[in-house]
């Protein structure tokens, strides 16, 4: 992949956007998790960081709480995922 920007080819009508940038684990996970509590089911959330880790971090925040990846979006210098509230 190297620096180019993996852009999605789907467009998400996104409900609350997150911006992360600023910080690093545990903080993007935590700021979702409290952050997504007040929507509604089928909700999407987009959240932008700069956390390395957050991808696999991500992964396993879904597969405990049921929410869906819709997308991941990685770029040179950041990571644009796409989340669906499922309950």
């Amino acid at each position: 992949m190297g620096n180019s920007e993996n852009k999605s080819s789907v467009t998400y009508r996104v409900d609350r956007v997150i911006d992360a940038s600023n910080l690093m684990c545990p903080g993007p996970i935590l700021m979702l998790s409290t952050s997504i509590s007040d929507l509604p089911q089928g909700s999407v959330v987009m959240v932008i960081t700069r956390d390395p880790a957050f991808e696999e971090d991500l992964k396993s925040w879904s597969t405990y709480t049921g929410h869906e990846i819709l997308d991941i979006v990685k770029g040179s210098d950041r990571v644009i995922a796409y989340i669906r509230k499922a309950r």
